[in-house]
């Protein structure tokens, strides 16, 4: 769209380049959020993602107009991690450290626990994350 807008060549693999880097970007904050959930370092993550947030999306914004080969879209996913993840520890810094091991003690499986638990918690940093990576993409 930019290049549309600034008189940039336009790449042939436009679309292609949007999905990468949605996919990346998605991927690694799935990454992260579990390895957040598992290992509950929501404090430490929501420290680095802060530190690293506007750093990283300012250098994702510039990377097409200083380097671009096959593999930028996916480097602007990762680099737009820190961003994506920023509201998800939000509300996973306050969490009680017992409250997945109290719901798999009381016998819920996995499938009760993400309905009920985590995606009620989760929802809207979800669909903020879902919306950051797709105007970013569109953007690209």
């Amino acid at each position: 769209m930019i290049a549309h807008l600034s008189s940039l060549p336009v790449h042939t693999g436009s679309a292609l380049s949007t999905l990468l880097l949605a996919l990346t970007a998605l991927t690694g904050t799935a990454a992260v959020l579990a390895a957040m959930i598992n290992l509950r370092c929501a404090g430490i993550i929501y420290v680095l993602s802060l530190l690293l947030c506007i750093p990283a999306t300012l250098f994702a914004c510039a990377l097409p107009f200083l380097w671009w080969t096959g593999i930028t879209a996916p480097l602007q996913g990762l680099l737009l991690v820190p961003l994506l993840v920023l509201p998800l520890t939000l509300p996973l810094r306050r969490l009680p450290a017992n409250w997945t091991a109290t719901a798999q003690e009381l016998g819920a499986p996995l499938s009760r626990r993400l309905t009920l638990l985590w995606w009620p918690l989760l929802k809207k940093p979800v669909l903020t994350s879902l919306v950051l990576v797709f105007v970013f993409g569109i953007l690209q």
